[in-house]
């Protein structure tokens, strides 16, 4: 068997990509075997199990943002998580990784290994452990263009886009008088009228209080206005109570068909988001989280230019704006359904995965 080693974790923008490519590489080439690296702390301890891969869990190694006597400890986890590494990457003939803390000490140990790497860098603004890794290989490739402004490791980085769940990659071939049914038969099993415009706000798996704050508070305009909307509040939240119009949910497990029955998003701005918006040809409002360097505002441009979103900061969306705003968001949603798609970019766990196969071909030769 050929081994396969995927790393990532932290966030669904580098685990999911990684389950993705991961399994179009189990699909095409029967004796690969692929096995995942994370940590006990990120989303990937609920969604590797499902796989069926082989999960290490390696010491989680934040870096510090300031200097002081974190940076002793920082050291100290990052020697241990790179010698678990150097243990579980024996006998391996690929590292394929999507970044998070995680993935910085399994590049150094491949590289002391002399295993071949490929990177995939979710973000528009690379996280540090990719920008190592981008040291470490020439094999980069990028889910954004705005990636290549980064540096020269970046300048000749692959564009190949996210790799993202197949049912919602095929939302762009789907006739519209399909997506008119799929629209109509989701909407009705959710008490909604299908002749109202509909909303669709979430904010990722956990959700965000922000954007469930401002629509708990906007609601009883929204609906008054003849819209539709459907809520994600997030697994661990108390999911409000259902009303006509309005239609609360912890989770949604079928991304695809709410997609197909919505005219609007609301949502944050984090790379998987951002691929399945442009996949889904809907127009969104985005509200990139202020946290971090910027990645999420940054993740936003490609649409904005494409004409498939706006951004709002987040201190400025309230339920005030929203109110304010929403029947021109929905306007300009009913003429946005023709946004030019790159469609290669809509293949990107292909595109990865074929890389890997020449490398894999390379290793064994």
């Amino acid at each position: 068997m050929k081994r396969v080693i995927l790393v990532g974790g932290g966030t669904a923008g580098h685990v999911e990509p990684a389950i993705a490519v991961g399994k179009w590489l189990e699909s095409h080439d029967s004796q690969i075997s692929c096995e995942f690296v994370g940590t006990r702390h990120g989303i990937e301890m609920d969604l590797i199990p499902r796989t069926g891969w082989r999960f290490h869990k390696i010491t989680k190694a934040p870096m510090p943002r300031k200097l002081g006597f974190g940076l002793v400890g920082w050291l100290l986890k990052v020697k241990v998580s790179f010698w678990q590494s150097i243990k579980l990457l024996r006998g391996a003939e690929l590292v394929i990784g999507f970044g998070g803390y995680v993935s910085a000490p399994v590049y150094i140990a491949a590289k002391v290994l002399r295993i071949p790497i490929i990177i995939h860098e979710a973000n528009a603004k690379p996280g540090w452990a990719n920008r190592l890794g981008s040291k470490l290989t020439k094999d980069v490739t990028i889910a954004f263009a705005g990636s290549k402004s980064a540096g020269k490791a970046w300048q000749e980085a692959e564009l190949v886009g996210m790799p993202i769940r197949s049912d919602i990659v095929a939302i762009h071939s789907i006739s519209q008088s399909d997506r008119s049914k799929v629209r109509e038969s989701v909407l009705n099993s959710m008490d909604l009228n299908p002749d109202n415009p509909t909303l669709f706000i979430f904010g990722g798996s956990l959700g965000a209080t922000r954007l469930n704050d401002v629509i708990r508070q906007a609601l009883p305009k929204v609906l008054t206005s003849g819209v539709n909307v459907i809520h994600a509040v997030g697994k661990k939240n108390q999911l409000p109570l259902k009303i006509t119009g309005y239609s609360p949910i912890s989770y949604v497990d079928d991304m695809a068909s709410i997609y197909l029955a919505s005219d609007l998003i609301i949502s944050r701005s984090g790379a998987v988001t951002c691929a399945e918006i442009a996949a889904s040809g809907r127009y969104a409002l985005l509200v990139p989280l202020p946290i971090g360097n910027g990645e999420q505002e940054a993740n936003a441009m490609d649409l904005v230019a494409a004409g498939a979103a706006q951004i709002v900061k987040n201190e400025e969306f309230t339920a005030d704006w929203l109110t304010s705003n929403l029947m021109e968001l929905l306007q300009k949603a009913s003429g946005s359904k023709s946004y030019p798609i790159n469609e290669k970019l809509l293949h990107a766990d292909a595109l990865i995965g074929e890389m890997a196969l020449r490398k894999l071909v390379k290793v064994s030769s």
